[in-house]
């Protein structure tokens, strides 16, 4: 297994170049000084960018080098969701030590590689720099929607009703236990919350499903946590949300995560990150239409409130007392941890 200073940077990009699939819309690939890419005129370009670090978004021996590239395109892929965009085309860029292992940084790439096939994607060139701390991870994922129908934080009003994919919190809470606990070796009680950290869905096919229901007005997704995200969406259409706690439905294993790592189920629901769901603004006259858009292809879907007029989000309770919902999630200046935070118990 040589590591990169051993076979130096281009027969190590050769190898990686080597083992890359073709991709659909490529005229020039990676290899040359740029990619040259086929565009359809009728369509609009939909870009994003992701980093991930060292100690920050994964530590060495808790994740494999595949796991990390599928992670990697799994966060940009989500962003694309959260636009209804098709996923085409990724530019990685990587700063690695020059004893990392070769065969790990082609692992890496596949698993990187598979993710964005999966969607109709395929990276098209890079770059690697050299580096003596921390290790790092940079892809730019491009996509495409068809001119004008992108979603965007910007078009819920009130009297939208509010959905939400999956179960969020459920990251946080498997990271936690992957943390204690390390890998499972085999099925365990919370194996599908250590997969909600290690592979989680990026909900493309869905997103553009839905798109053609009209029925979502603007959507965000949950990188940061339900509340700070849902707030940055309400801040962009200039309304307010009601989160209605009885209408949440119950996840008996974020539950039983919490009490083990001593988190409430809320804070982990609410405010921990990393879980890459949807926040949906829908049209309450086509919520049939998302929820069989959503059932077609057995992706959970719940509506848990409804936009309001007045500024700020609140939770309803069930004895009908509306009570602010802090804003809490991830800020990569405000804290020194992982990337997936856990809320304390209050």
């Amino acid at each position: 297994m040589p590591t990169l200073r051993e076979v130096g940077e281009f027969e190590a990009i050769r190898r990686v170049l080597a083992a890359r699939p073709a991709a659909a819309g490529v005229v020039v690939g990676g290899g040359d000084d740029a990619a040259v890419l086929r565009l359809d005129p009728a369509r609009e370009l939909v870009v994003t960018t992701d980093a991930f670090v060292e100690d920050r978004h994964w530590r060495a021996g808790l994740i494999e080098p595949e796991t990390i590239g599928a992670r990697l395109a799994a966060a940009n892929l989500s962003d694309l969701a959260a636009m209804a965009a098709r996923p085409r085309w990724a530019l990685v860029s990587a700063g690695l030590r020059p004893d990392h292992d070769l065969d790990a940084l082609l692992a890496l790439d596949a698993g990187l590689a598979r993710a964005l096939a999966a969607h109709g994607a395929a990276t098209v060139g890079g770059n690697f720099a050299a580096v003596e701390g921390a290790e790092w991870l940079s892809l730019t994922l491009l996509g495409d929607c068809a001119a004008g129908r992108a979603w965007t934080r910007a078009g819920a009003r009130a009297g939208d009703l509010i959905a939400v994919t999956g179960s969020p919190g459920r990251a946080a809470g498997g990271l936690s236990l992957l943390q204690r606990h390390g890998v499972p070796a085999g099925e365990t009680w919370w194996s599908a919350l250590a997969a909600a950290w290690l592979a989680p869905p990026a909900r493309i096919e869905f997103a553009r499903n839905a798109a053609e229901t009209e029925a979502v007005a603007a959507a965000i997704d949950i990188s940061d946590g339900f509340a700070a995200d849902l707030a940055r969406l309400c801040e962009a259409s200039r309304v307010g949300a009601e989160i209605a706690a009885a209408e949440w439905p119950q996840d008996p294993l974020l539950d039983r995560a919490a009490a083990e790592i001593g988190a409430e189920p809320r804070a982990l629901r609410f405010a921990a990150s990393d879980d890459y769901e949807l926040v949906l603004a829908v049209r309450s006259g086509l919520r049939g239409a998302l929820e069989a858009a959503a059932r077609a292809l057995g992706v959970p879907l719940a509506f848990v409130g409804r936009f309001v007029a007045a500024e700020g989000v609140f939770e309803v309770g069930a004895d009908g007392a509306r009570r602010p919902l802090p804003r809490e999630g991830w800020d990569h200046f405000a804290r020194s941890s992982r990337k997936t935070a856990v809320p304390p118990s209050r």
